[in-house]
């Protein structure tokens, strides 16, 4: 589910509080400012012990503690698909998570009471509930993969540029980035004012087009949210332009010849999707070497080293890549590692890096996005 924002007053707190504690701190007066994960401060310092003077290192850890993921507009942002390297620090976000579970945990006593009265057991409604986790961690770990895919796709960082471009001021205005809500969160009493109709058209349909809910930050998308086995949270108008809606009537399913990819590649003979090719297409040279899975790598490494590491340190990191590849390396294993392991698996950091970085070269020459990570040595 998208964040609401928190308060305008708690926001201006946690930015005040910084600028407070350190005035000289050019970051804090851009309209983005991304935090980096504990542990990947860690493993910098552990790797490049020089890098960062007393003063940077503290403003690292309090950046991180006051703003949890980083500053849009001064305003802290949360970022969902990268939640666990952040603890929630906002009240505001606690309380919406808490009342997300507290829904999810309604729901899923609803659907096992049905079970119950259906006659199935209590190993077949565990099992049930265990397979539905399993669909909700895939689906998870596939959406990371797209926002990775996305952050590096030449086509959706021209078309976001333009979007930004045209309606910066307003954005700006409203102090945060639409979304697409969830259908329990729309207010359908509510019209749209008149002067805002050509905002709303514009941005739902750039977030319909690339199956988006919002851009959290004018850098990081954030893909829609999937439950394979369950309802869509959105309204039908929403989910019929970003995605393939199904009927299925039970009698179809006898033959079990009845496939998915099938019915979706009728749906995309129209066309109306060929921007996305590069991710939907396996034999696509975007998904041939490069799966989920590093597409994920690869939104971290926008997120975490060009975002924020390179944005604020870009011109002491030269001839330092080496470094920093191992740094990460530990970073995403989640521990230190010894010489033979850390060799072997700087290696694939290092590939994933390569490529991460050919493919955000590619959009940087295109549109005005932030530099790319320092050369190799």
């Amino acid at each position: 589910m998208a964040q609401k924002s928190v308060s305008p007053v708690e926001n201006i707190i946690a930015w005040e509080e910084l600028k407070n504690r350190y005035p000289k701190q050019p970051c804090l007066d851009d309209d983005t400012v991304y935090s980096l994960p504990t542990g990947l401060i860690k493993a910098i310092k552990k790797h490049l012990p020089s890098l960062w003077s007393k003063e940077d290192l503290k403003f690292e850890y309090d950046l991180n503690e006051i703003a949890g993921m980083g500053l849009y507009l001064k305003q802290p942002f949360h970022y969902p698909l990268l939640q666990e390297y952040f603890p929630p620090v906002s009240e505001a976000v606690i309380k919406l998570q808490e009342e997300h579970d507290r829904v999810n945990q309604k729901l899923q006593e609803a659907t096992i009471e049905d079970m119950k009265s259906y006659g199935c057991s209590d190993l077949t409604i565990n099992n049930y509930v265990k397979q539905q986790e399993q669909y909700k961690v895939n689906a998870n770990e596939r959406q990371k993969g797209y926002a990775g895919w996305l952050v590096t796709s030449l086509e959706f960082q021209i078309q976001k540029a333009a979007f930004i471009d045209q309606w910066e001021g307003q954005i700006k205005k409203r102090g945060e980035l639409p979304i697409i809500p969830p259908m329990d969160m729309i207010n359908d009493s509510t019209p749209i004012p008149t002067n805002q109709r050509p905002f709303y058209a514009e941005y739902t349909r750039f977030y319909y087009d690339w199956s988006l809910e919002t851009l959290t930050t004018p850098h990081l998308p954030l893909p829609m949210h999937s439950n394979p086995v369950g309802y869509s949270q959105y309204r039908q108008d929403v989910f019929a332009g970003s995605g393939v809606t199904l009927f299925v009537p039970w009698y179809l399913l006898a033959d079990q010849d009845l496939k998915l990819h099938d019915i979706a590649k009728y749906h995309l003979l129209y066309g109306h999707k060929k921007h996305l090719n590069g991710w939907l297409d396996k034999n696509s040279k975007d998904r041939k070497k490069w799966g989920y899975e590093r597409f994920a790598t690869m939104l971290k490494m926008f997120t975490f080293l060009e975002c924020g590491l390179n944005a604020r340190y870009k011109g002491r990191l030269n001839r330092k890549v080496k470094k920093i590849d191992m740094a990460f390396t530990e970073f995403l294993e989640g521990k230190a590692l010894d010489g033979t392991v850390l060799d072997r698996k700087f290696e694939s950091t290092k590939k994933i890096r390569l490529e991460f970085k050919r493919r955000l070269n590619r959009c940087i020459k295109a549109v005005d996005i932030d530099s790319p990570l320092p050369e190799t040595e």
